[in-house]
């Protein structure tokens, strides 16, 4: 009744489940790294725009520029 199934089919279930593991560790390296860029990206632009209230207001009005009173 069992002889249909090969003996030595443990051989592809264990390589199966090895290249799930490796394609797994791998997609998550790559996400890994795209939250540490994003992160880094979000630290920057955090940055900038802290530095960027203090000066960048004065700068402005000496350009004629006015800010909108009606929003």
């Amino acid at each position: 009744m069992f002889d249909a199934v090969p003996n030595d089919s443990t051989g592809y279930v264990v390589a199966a489940y090895m290249v799930f593991l490796i394609l797994l560790l791998v997609y998550l390296g790559i996400l890994g790294a795209k939250f540490q860029r994003i992160s880094r990206d979000i630290a920057e632009l955090t940055e900038e725009v802290e530095a960027g209230q203090t000066p960048a207001a004065p700068a402005a009005t000496e350009t004629g520029a006015k800010e909108p009173s009606g929003v």
